[in-house]
């Protein structure tokens, strides 16, 4: 058997190094389609699939969340995260627990701002980590003496990049918010953190939570709610035995604090790899990652038709041949094996080109850089797991071009053959043309998807996200807090800083918030309206900003009723602002000034009415949403905004001196106008709209050289009839228009085909189009013109050429 293989292999190689032209023209054809289908399983696979680098035995894990009424993934306080680690051990063999917190690192007199991680003691411990060089942390670390372990962790891409990778750095003292930290160890290079995408540069234990976080104090803290629970399952138990032990849990909590606890519904736990960045992302993210496969996965399906095709067209060529060897004794098996040996040859050396392709584009994404200040790391790329998926697809490919040509070929009459020499039949026909009839098909869902996405990404564009001009606005965010700033002192900072920029020329406004519409970080609050009662299941935790007065104003909010807040609103008499849609929930039939929110422990009386604007997505329904002032709540971090007529690199800079001139020890970061930061929100639609643009243009390209592939193929099959027809008085119109009706007759078939499965296909995606319809008559019409255009080129060309051919050599052909 292997002998009979090698001898095929050989056989295989002989015939490929023979037609040097088509083979080019299969292998670089495959090799597009495999190679887009290899990045693209890459990149869904190393941002939603793959569990963080560098953890031991990563479907042990669970991260576990606390469900809510409208809120599926909630995080836990540090006491709970002690709960669940303490008395859950029936269900976990270890317990750890972590959350981002921003810190102002200074190292040798510069200031930066950087993203670590508080952590509990055993979060390495718990994943299976060790460390590169010196030790992590230890348990007296997270459970005693608050504010005594100044101790930190360096991820290992840090200390490269920012220490050299110095040895001596154990020992060595980075001061973090104006606290000195000794340096104890160094994670391994393959851990970039607990989450997908980030690559964290410090870890500090939860014992110094109050250093790392001024102002707050969450060690003992019920109520605030900021860390990630991740748990090592015990062998004995499942994922659904762990979530009824933590439900009991739930139930001696409630006992024990029914005020913290009133009100959870239960305990989520999802696979480490499940989770993501973020579990409530991961629905969207999956769909795009599924629309791009199914994309891809369409683009190599035209692919292989195409080379089925040509492989088709070869069939009949080697009819003869085939007539022989049957003739000298081969059994139609042995043919057949050949011929799918043949296939299976072109569909692996074009899965080898299709990695190199597929390493350029992974490398090309991994080096881009998001629009926003973070450690973010993509850890996409060509790895074991998609070799495996390439050589996979290369295979099912090979199998899927190579069945058809083998099987015509190795059915073969060998009286016919012998007779009809190159002709391949009317089932060889047949099969040609049923091959163009789907590959229009697959070609015009392709390009519909494609149509939808980027008229979908002209429709975001053109959304109004709530603020005027934002190009016209910049945005820059400061934390006075973690240079160690009172609420006074910050308070007095802030007032100084809007002074400051508002006596310049180039500024028409300043404002401070906490929340940036259309950010990563919304913040929400539990809200009671007397006289409303909320349904079960009912969602009563809004979305808020605390902002300073002029904030309107400066952002191009529109007031529609009341007034918006003056410096006079503080803890004395506390007001709150309402959106429309907020003032249409919960008073449809009377008046929203002056009536009564309770939230932030406070009975506030709605003193202003603004429009509503988008807040978590430019494609959400109107969402109900609330302003306090500043002044009131005084938190230490704050985003600044800055309307300006000027160019925004003046005010940039206006900005940072600004900021210096009042403390030069407090960095800047996601400094930016407010027309990139929106662009964030768009970045889906952008990326969705570029890539599936580009993957329908490849599309159309593929089958219009299918479509003439197969009627070149077939005018030259019928030279003699064409012959015969000029000869007999034809014009050139007559064949032009004879060969243009037989294969526009191919492509409205696959038109009307196409049509159907694109509506049944829109109709999968339609919560990512925006304000589009899944059947949109613009993007159907157009692609589906374009398509029988372009196929209509691809068409004439071979007619252009049979009526132009001489009849007395097509006559004499043999």
């Amino acid at each position: 058997m292997i002998g009979l293989l090698i001898h095929d292999v050989r056989f295989s190689l002989r015939m490929l190094a023979k037609s040097p032209l088509f083979s080019g023209a299969a292998i670089a054809t495959l090799a597009l389609g495999i190679g887009l289908n290899s990045a693209t399983f890459s990149a869904v696979h190393g941002l939603l699939i793959r569990p963080p680098g560098g953890v031991s035995n990563p479907d042990e894990l669970v991260q576990v969340y606390r469900k809510w009424p409208g809120l599926d993934y909630g995080a836990s306080s540090i006491p709970h995260y002690r709960d669940v680690r303490d008395r859950g051990g029936e269900a976990f063999e270890s317990t750890a627990a972590w959350t981002s917190a921003p810190v102002a690192l200074s190292v040798d007199g510069r200031n930066e701002r950087i993203m670590g991680v508080l952590a509990s003691a055993n979060l390495f411990q718990t994943l299976g980590v060790e460390p590169e060089i010196g030790r992590v942390f230890i348990p007296g670390e997270e459970d005693r003496d608050p504010g005594a372990h100044p101790v930190a962790v360096l991820g290992h891409s840090f200390w490269r990049t920012r220490f050299g990778a110095d040895l001596s750095i154990l020992g060595r003292e980075l001061t973090l918010n104006g606290r000195s930290f000794e340096v104890v160890g160094v994670a391994p290079p393959e851990f970039k953190g607990p989450m997908p995408a980030v690559d964290i540069p410090i870890y500090v234990p939860i014992m110094m939570q109050r250093e790392v976080m001024p102002g707050k104090d969450l060690l003992e803290n019920r109520d605030q709610s900021p860390m990630v629970v991740v748990a090592r399952l015990r062998p004995d138990r499942t994922a659904v035995q762990a979530e009824a032990v933590m439900d009991s849990l739930l139930a001696e909590l409630l006992a024990e604090f029914p005020d913290a606890y009133r009100g959870q519904l239960g305990t989520t736990l999802i696979t480490l790899s499940e989770a993501g960045l973020h579990p409530s992302f991961r629905h969207g993210a999956l769909g795009l990652g599924a629309v791009l496969m199914g994309v891809v996965t369409l683009l190599l399906a035209i692919a292989c038709l195409n080379v089925a095709n040509l492989f088709l067209a070869r069939a009949g060529e080697r009819r003869r041949e085939m007539g022989i060897r049957l003739s000298l004794g081969a059994g139609r098996r042995s043919i057949l094996r050949q011929l799918l040996t043949e296939s299976l040859l072109f569909s692996l050396l074009a899965g080898a080109l299709g990695v190199g392709l597929a390493h350029a584009v992974t490398t090309a994404l991994a080096a881009i850089e998001l629009p926003v200040d973070g450690p973010f790391a993509f850890g996409i790329g060509v790895d074991a797991t998609v070799l495996l998926f390439t050589l996979a697809v290369s295979v099912l490919a090979g199998l899927v071009f190579g069945l058809a040509p083998a099987l015509q070929a190795a059915g073969t009459d060998l009286i016919a053959s012998m007779k009809r020499g190159s002709d391949g039949g009317v089932a060889q026909r047949r099969t040609g043309r049923a091959l163009v009839v789907f590959q229009v098909a697959l070609s015009l869902v392709l390009l519909v998807g494609s149509g939808l996405f980027v008229r979908a990404l002209g429709a975001a564009t053109e959304l109004d996200p709530g603020l005027a001009e934002p190009s016209q606005l910049v945005m820059a965010s400061l934390d006075p807090g973690l240079q160690g700033y009172g609420p006074a002192r910050t308070q007095d900072f802030y007032d100084r800083l809007i002074a400051k920029l508002e006596s310049r020329s180039d500024v028409v406004a300043a404002a401070l918030t906490n929340s940036v519409p259309l950010g990563f970080h919304l913040l929400s609050q539990e809200v009671e309206i007397p006289g409303h009662t909320f349904a079960e299941g009912e969602r009563s935790k809004l979305y808020y900003a605390a902002v300073s007065e002029g904030y309107f104003d400066t952002a191009g909010i529109e007031l529609l009723a009341g007034r918006t807040f003056a410096r006079t609103d503080d803890a004395a008499g506390p007001p709150v602002l309402v959106n429309r849609r907020f003032a249409d929930r919960f008073w449809p039939d009377g008046p929203a000034l002056g009536s009564v929110v309770r939230t932030a422990g406070r009975d506030r009386r709605v003193i202003g009415i603004v429009e509503t604007g988008k807040y978590r997505s430019l494609g959400e329904d109107p969402t109900e949403y609330f302003y306090l002032p500043r002044r009131e709540l005084s938190p230490a971090s704050a985003t600044l905004l800055v309307r300006t007529l000027a160019g925004p690199a003046a005010v940039f800079a206006g900005v940072r001196a600004s900021v210096r001139s009042l403390d030069p020890e407090i960095p800047l970061f996601d400094v930016r106008t407010v027309e990139d930061h929106l662009g964030l929100a768009l970045l889906p639609a952008r990326i969705g709209g570029a890539v599936l643009g580009l993957f329908g243009l490849l599309g159309l390209v593929l089958a219009g050289l299918g479509i003439y592939g197969v009627m070149a193929y077939a005018v030259v099959r019928r030279r003699r009839e064409i012959g015969v027809r000029v000869a007999l008085g034809a014009g050139r119109g007559q064949v032009i228009g004879l060969v243009l009706g037989d294969g526009l007759r191919l492509v409205a078939i696959g038109v009307g085909i196409g049509l159907v499965g694109a509506a049944a296909a829109a109709r999968l995606v339609r919560g990512m189009l925006y304000t589009v319809h899944p059947v949109d008559p613009i993007v159907f019409g157009a692609v589906s013109a374009a398509l029988v255009a372009f196929a209509a080129l691809a068409v004439y060309l071979p007619a252009r050429r049979a009526a132009a051919a001489d009849p007395i050599r097509a006559l004499s052909a043999d």
